[in-house]
């Protein structure tokens, strides 16, 4: 399904990677604990699944990865190197697709090589960026505007944008949750095929439990604040993935087990 690194170490590796912040409220300070002892590794190929509450902590410690914000303790490795800042090897993608209205969908997806490397480097990297938007059934919309394409056309194109530079890692923050539940299933069906193509590694944050299911190798399960990644659940599932699994008996167990570890305190709290 995945190959490992040869040398069978893990392409990430988080080492009880802490976050908080000081809040000044009326005079005094507290201290807000964002995430707390998060540890996890993943492998060359592996997408993974992060899931919890709202405020547990899953985008921080996706920005903690991406360098876009620093953790205040433990430790994260990409490829066996400490992370201290953005990485060329991360690519990252929000939940809106923040594609440029007065560039064609090829220049957008060529801006990340234009920005880091000039015209030229993203002039010679026009037959990449085209294939990527062959794999992602673009081609035809290379030169159109993000304003003529539908909302899920606009995700694809924001994908091949997070690609075009080969990361290493990517990083995707409740990428489809704007978006319709048909379009949703259908960028779920999509995203899972582009990434098995180019084996690449990727975290997901997402609120929806069956997306999660749906995506990952591996689904990690975070606590309320401060987050902590309760459990790790490995998706024994064939790929590719098809929308016919969501209604299988494997696949809803995974969704109801990770439902019970997210809201089982409540059901116990309903009894007493």
């Amino acid at each position: 399904m995945h190959a490992p690194r040869p040398d069978g170490a893990p392409i990430l590796r988080l080492t009880n990677v802490n976050k908080h912040y000081r809040r000044a409220r009326q005079g005094q300070s507290d201290i807000i604990h964002a995430a707390k002892d998060v540890s996890f590794d993943l492998e060359r190929g592996q997408l993974a699944s992060l899931v919890g509450a709202s405020g547990c902590g899953k985008s921080t410690v996706l920005k903690m990865i991406a360098g876009l914000i620093p953790a205040t303790g433990g430790e994260i490795q990409l490829k066996g190197d400490k992370l201290t800042g953005p990485n060329e090897q991360i690519g990252i993608m929000f939940q809106q697709p923040t594609l440029l209205p007065w560039r064609s969908v090829l220049e957008n997806v060529l801006l990340p090589i234009e920005i880091r490397e000039g015209r030229g480097a993203a002039k010679a990297a026009r037959d990449r960026a085209m294939q990527l938007l062959q794999m992602a059934g673009l081609a035809e919309f290379a030169h159109a505007v993000p304003g003529e394409l539908s909302g899920g056309m606009a995700q694809r194109a924001a994908i091949c944008r997070m690609l075009v530079t080969q990361p290493e890692l990517l990083l995707l923050d409740e990428p489809f949750g704007a978006l319709d539940e048909f379009t949703r299933e259908q960028m779920n069906v999509e995203f899972e095929r582009i990434c098995r193509s180019r084996e690449a590694t990727a975290i997901i944050v997402t609120h929806s439990i069956q997306e999660a299911v749906f995506l990952a190798d591996a689904v990690f399960v975070m606590s309320p604040r401060p987050g902590r990644i309760v459990k790790r659940i490995e998706i024994d599932l064939p790929r590719p993935r098809t929308s016919d699994m969501i209604t299988s008996t494997r696949f809803n167990e995974y969704v109801r087990e990770i439902h019970d570890l997210l809201f089982g305190g409540e059901k116990e709290a309903a009894h007493v």
